[in-house]
């Protein structure tokens, strides 16, 4: 590849830089979790069925969880009733008393009525929910709402904290949301995933990093704490999900740790919250997280990379970082396992080159899994099986 006036490089993390086995890891020992405090000896989700959810819309184990155990939960009251009690520790503790013998729910026909309710978007959980009132005694509506009702409050939803217990580990867990933690765990993140970036060509990269005119930033939708550089004066707030570390949990995994940007669901959720804005206007597909992405590779500065992608997207301005961007031109390299964070990237290209900057894009589609890859082979222009052989289109032979 050509090396024009500034190449920047963005990582996206989970199937690119980590092999993400911990969400799942942590979804079944969630599931398992509760079924234990039933008294009910049956397996969590498997990855076949996990699969199904993803394709159902269920991408969020916040949601797929608490559909989950909401199934296990009137599987188990089907055949005893009378465990029902005002709460759901007290109904957990009552089933559990004496056991009934109930048989596995069918998790993936539930993801799939799911996916044919009509979302009118709503959360999934939130359409379960719905599903489930229709069906049900109306006396166990209150445990179901307690499961259901937002699993995107963490302080409220018990299957939503034992998740986050399992993948961030207990003390993490205590330090990120100010709760105790239930019980002891280590970080599933950090024990189950999979390290995809090797040691060499992590000091390669980090070798042509620290050569001028270069740059590299991890670019991924997983939550993320608030900038790394955010001045002490500057307000964090406290969004709903609060701030959990997952995405610096990966950085550490790899050797990235505070030696490249991260620009990740905290940081562009913080800027949200900063502009009036609801998060998922700039997260990923949307441009404003790609530009952050792109200002923070260029600079190593993420929070006025944050500030300046706004203004460009919202002004059609080069501010802050990008404004370096007048002064020559500008290849990017994304390497991504979805198509969908590629297009993003392209959009904030196409937003770069209207406000003047002569900027050009390569596309890394990064994935062994011949679905991916047909999908992948429509925005790439290079189809890879690991990072490791990405990377050595840009880094070049040794």
């Amino acid at each position: 590849m050509s090396t024009p006036g500034h190449t920047l490089i963005l990582l996206d993390v989970d199937g690119v830089l980590v092999h993400p086995v911990g969400y799942k890891t942590a979804l079944r020992a969630l599931v398992e979790h509760f079924a234990g405090r039933m008294g009910l000896a049956l397996p969590g989700p498997t990855d076949d069925e996990i699969a199904v959810f993803e394709a159902c819309g269920l991408t969020n184990e916040w949601d797929s969880g608490a559909m989950c155990v909401s199934a296990l939960l009137l599987a188990a009251l089907e055949r005893a009733p009378d465990a029902r009690r005002p709460t759901l520790e007290a109904t957990f503790d009552a089933i559990r008393a004496a056991p009934p013998a109930v048989p596995r729910p069918d998790f993936t026909a539930e993801a799939r009525q799911i996916a044919h309710h009509d979302a009118d978007g709503r959360y999934p959980a939130a359409r379960y929910l719905e599903l489930l009132s229709a069906r049900t005694d109306p006396a166990n509506l209150p445990l179901l709402r307690a499961l259901l009702g937002n699993v995107y409050a963490v302080r409220e939803t018990p299957t939503t904290r034992t998740f986050q217990t399992f993948v961030l580990g207990s003390e993490r867990f205590r330090a990120t949301y100010g709760l105790p933690a239930e019980f002891v765990s280590d970080s599933y993140l950090t024990t189950y995933d999979i390290p995809l970036l090797d040691a060499r060509t992590r000091a390669r990269l980090l070798d042509w990093a620290a050569q001028s005119g270069h740059g590299v930033a991890i670019y991924t939708a997983r939550p993320s704490r608030p900038p790394a550089d955010l001045p002490p004066e500057e307000p964090v707030g406290e969004p709903p999900a609060g701030y959990p570390p997952e995405a610096e949990l990966a950085a550490e995994l790899v050797g990235l740790a505070g030696r490249v940007p991260l620009i990740g669901q905290g940081r562009v959720g913080w800027l949200a919250w900063r502009h009036g804005r609801a998060a998922a206007d700039y997260i990923k597909p949307s441009p404003v997280q790609a530009l952050s992405a792109i200002a923070a590779a260029l600079s190593g500065a993420e929070t006025d990379s944050l500030h300046a992608a706004a203004h460009l997207a919202e002004r059609g301005e080069l501010s802050g970082p990008l404004a370096a961007l007048r002064n020559g031109p500008l290849h990017i390299v994304i390497c991504e396992d979805s198509a969908g964070g590629i297009r993003a990237v392209q959009g904030a290209v196409a937003l770069l080159q209207r406000a003047g900057v002569t900027a050009t894009l390569s596309a890394i589609g990064v994935s062994p899994q011949p679905d991916k890859r047909a999908a992948l082979a429509v925005v790439t222009d290079h189809l890879v099986e690991d990072v490791n052989a990405g990377l050595a289109l840009v880094l070049g032979d040794e």
